[in-house]
């Protein structure tokens, strides 16, 4: 019998930053969009982590055998990442203007979006309070119409637009958070809706202090970023400069499923929020796959027939990762992966401690096997 190569695919892995924080919740890389043999797009070899001490089940195999599945599997393609649009929205208070934080703000943008590394995001602007945005109410509305529209930072041109939006700008004003965050998350929601769940949009909020206007509550900041979450699994990354207050920022990343803010303080704050620009990509990319495919647009893939494999680095045995429910059915002690949408699934997840467990080794590898009952826990 003439058996087809599995699916290999080697997620997208970045170096972890030192001292920053390593956000396991994240979850966003890709697998293929067609079953067939393509070549390298230019987003560079991608390998991922693993190796945690997480207690995988399932059948086990030589990692060409891709876990045993040497006689049913049926096809194999290169890793597509996952389209990831973020919302970028950022602080330009009148606070901002001290101890040059507006200036090292716009110099860490700045080489953030011109980093190749950066090229596999999609990104979207807006500065508050500004335009419409907590400038004269608190109306969220405003703060969803990016200044600068979604686009690939792939492309110079936006990257540019990104750029001189910044240049364009100087600190002023109050600190409306609620109406900035509430904004962010509406536009990812509205954007996660718009693509049918075949993207994956995450909030990035920068600020350097505490809410002067609007809801300046906790719950109410909390909630936006719990019910963007709850609503279309939006992740919000929370970034704080001096003068922020830690705990809200804390607080609103956790209910946002990234655990903590960032803190960058007046030391080294350029390359430190820089630091942490990288971090947040990372962990906005690490963990989801696009469902496979297949070739004949007449066929579909049973996704009662996918599975995913780890292979550990230096390890010639696969691992099969066991298929959860949902989130919410993710052990700590096994790990596992899940569907988007189990009716209609777009996206393949890792469970919050498998994609731990697989950023930490570097050398990894995940599969995905078509063909082959699925192995469920």
């Amino acid at each position: 019998m003439n058996r087809k190569p599995l699916i290999h695919l080697n997620p997208l892995f970045f170096t972890a930053v030192a001292g920053l924080l390593g956000l396991s919740a994240a979850c966003t890389v890709a697998g293929p969009n067609e079953l067939r043999d393509t070549q390298d797009d230019g987003g560079g070899s991608v390998t991922v982590g693993g190796g945690g001490n997480i207690g995988f089940t399932g059948s086990t195999g030589s990692g060409d055998e891709g876990g045993g599945f040497d006689t049913c599997a049926e096809a194999t393609d290169e890793a597509k990442r996952v389209p990831i649009n973020m919302y970028i929205a950022v602080d330009k208070s009148g606070s901002m203007d001290s101890n040059n934080k507006w200036n090292n703000a716009k110099s860490a943008f700045t080489t953030f979006f011109q980093d190749p590394a950066a090229d596999s995001l999609n990104v979207a602007l807006r500065f508050w309070p500004d335009s419409g945005c907590g400038d004269n109410d608190c109306n969220p509305g405003g703060c969803a119409v990016p200044q600068v529209p979604l686009g690939s930072l792939e492309d110079s041109n936006h990257e540019q637009q990104l750029i001189a939006a910044f240049n364009a700008k100087y600190p002023g004003g109050g600190t409306p958070m609620s109406a900035a965050l509430g904004g962010a998350t509406q536009w990812c929601i509205d954007n996660q809706a718009n693509n049918m769940g075949a993207e994956v949009s995450v909030v990035l909020l920068l600020s350097d202090g505490a809410p002067t206007q609007c809801d300046e509550s906790t719950n109410g900041l909390t909630s936006l970023a719990a019910n963007a979450y709850n609503q279309a699994k939006i992740l919000t990354f929370a970034v704080g400069l001096q003068g922020s207050n830690e705990n809200l920022m804390n607080a609103i990343a956790q209910a946002g499923q990234t655990q903590k803010g960032y803190f960058i303080g007046n030391g080294n704050a350029k390359d430190d929020l820089l630091a942490a620009l990288k971090d947040i990509q990372k962990n906005a990319v690490a963990c989801a796959f696009a469902m496979p495919e297949s070739k004949n647009s007449k066929d579909v893939v049973d996704p009662t027939k996918v599975n995913v494999t780890y292979t550990p680095a230096g390890a010639t045995e696969a691992q099969t990762l066991p298929q959860t429910a949902g989130e919410e059915f993710c052990s700590p002690q096994t790990g596992g992966w899940y569907y988007d949408d189990p009716d209609d699934p777009q996206v393949i997840k890792l469970c919050p401690s498998t994609c731990a467990a697989i950023q930490s080794d570097e050398g990894g590898e995940l599969a995905i096997v078509v063909g082959c009952k699925t192995v469920v826990d």
